[in-house]
């Protein structure tokens, strides 16, 4: 057996062609199918996930169309909502700050945006507040949030979220 066998031509005229042929088959027998499983499968979620959208609007309708509705797209205001929703869940008004920041006009929207910071309080408290505050204004937008475990207490966090409201 020859040590080059770079230069001979029938590696070139012999092997490229099967190893194509392989690769063809291979695309064609194993991968195609493959494809066409995941293609099958994200169709079939896409029809759930469209038969779950059309519950949602069906049983609240009211909930999505709030705003159109009361006219209360601009009035939304942080201090009377953060009040509101803690005295809900039971959010004493001295473990929690809020810092509101004044109005921007940005691409022809109007952007308000607040930091919240919770002082000890528990996660579920606070996953029950921001889903209460997102479920209830639909352009109320969470744009961080951060924990900070304390060391009294197994379940007891400092929280730390910007709100941002687009309008």
């Amino acid at each position: 057996m020859k040590k080059n066998f770079w230069k001979q031509p029938d590696f070139f005229f012999i092997l490229l062609p099967v190893l194509a042929a392989g690769w063809a088959m291979a695309s064609g027998l194993v991968f195609y199918p493959r494809q066409k499983e995941a293609w099958n499968s994200k169709k079939e979620q896409h029809a759930e996930a469209a038969k779950l959208i059309e519950q949602i609007l069906q049983l609240e309708p009211a909930r999505v169309n709030y705003q159109e509705q009361s006219g209360q797209s601009g009035d939304f205001d942080f201090t009377t909502e953060v009040d509101r929703f803690t005295k809900e869940l039971g959010i004493p008004s001295g473990s929690y700050t809020l810092n509101v920041r004044q109005a921007i006009k940005q691409q022809g929207k109007t952007r308000k945006s607040a930091d919240l910071s919770f002082k000890s309080v528990k996660i579920e408290t606070v996953a029950g507040f921001l889903s209460a505050m997102l479920a209830r204004w639909p352009d109320l937008q969470c744009e961080q949030i951060s924990l900070d475990k304390t060391g009294s207490a197994k379940n007891e966090w400092n929280v730390k979220l910007r709100l941002v409201y687009v309008y």
